[in-house]
Order: C-alpha cells, then structure tokens, then sequence
C-alpha cells in the first residue's frame, strides 16, 4: 500500500507534545516503512511586547497533525489507542465512516505555504549583522555590544561584547537585547 497523507484530530495546544511522542513510537517500532513525515504547519507571527519585536510560531490548523502514512486499520487504531489521536473521518453511520486523506495538490499547497513560512521567519529577524545593542536582561544586562551573527529560525544572536577589555561573544534570545539609537 502507498503512504497518504491523513489528517489526525488532536487536543488544541498537545500537538508538538503529541508529535513528539508519534516519532518516538516510529523510530522504536522500526515503523519508518509505513510512517513518513509528521507535520504540524505553522505560520510566522510577529508582535510587539515592550516595544521589542518578538517572532512567535503559531499552528496553521489549531488541534490537527497531518501524518505521510499507510491508511492502514491497525496502524491507525494502534496510534488511536494512545488517546491523543484521532482520525477526522466522513460519513455518519459505521457502514459509511472513511478516513479523510488530502489529494496531493492539498498537500504541496500546505508544503509550500510552510516553505514561504520559513523565508519568513528568516527575513523577519528584528536586528542586523554589525548593529549596536544593549542587553536588558541576564547576566550582561546594561552591557551593549556590536550583533556578529544572527540566528532568525531560532530567535538568538551573537552578541560581541567588551569584558575587562577584552571581546567575547555571548549568544543571546532577541527578546534579551533592545537597540541602541
């Protein structure tokens, strides 16, 4: 049997703890053959707090995971049994119950809205490589340094900053660092 793609209900909120927990039962039942990609898409989110840009990850479809698998009964059940999971299914009567899969256009239209999601985030980090910061929480806190590097898919930065004369770099949140102007 070919691998489809199945949409599986979840508690709202549960989903990375859920997914997590998928990939462990995957790679400890050797179950790679009959389970593929396990995604949970999301979308970019920017807000302001302090005035601080912060880049937050937030679920494209709240409570769903959308699973590359063989719609295979047992296996379903078998992910079922764990209580977490659900398979979103047509039909109202027993007789008439059958698992919803998305087409393969759906898919590559989630895949590729995920693939801009990620140039997003790359482009929407709220600093820039050899500018003046101040550290407003930590250690550091009230140092200021120059920006090396920046790290926008995990929300962190290379901050060069001068210890007792000498230059070291610390590796901080964005949320840790405000702007000099």
């Amino acid at each position: 049997m070919e691998k489809k793609w199945i949409v599986f209900w979840t508690l709202s909120g549960k989903g990375k703890k859920v997914k997590k927990i998928m990939e462990t039962i995957v790679t400890e039942l050797k179950l790679e053959d009959k389970v593929g990609k396990i995604l949970i898409p999301t979308e970019t989110v920017v807000t302001v707090r302090k005035k601080q840009r912060v880049v937050k990850e937030k679920p494209l479809f709240r409570g769903y995971i959308l699973v590359e698998m063989v719609p295979d009964p047992e296996l379903i059940d078998f992910f079922r049994a764990y209580g977490a999971l659900r398979p979103l299914i047509k039909g109202s009567s027993l007789e008439e119950k059958e698992i919803i899969t998305l087409s393969e256009e759906e898919v590559q239209n989630i895949l590729g809205k995920i693939e801009k999601e990620k140039e997003k985030k790359k482009a929407e980090s709220p600093f820039i490589e050899g500018e003046t910061v101040r550290i407003i929480e930590g250690p550091f806190s009230e140092f200021t340094g120059v920006v090396e590097e920046i790290y926008p898919d995990r929300g962190k930065l290379k901050v060069l900053v001068t210890i007792f004369g000498r230059t070291t770099p610390v590796v901080l949140d964005f949320t840790q660092v405000q702007r000099v102007y």
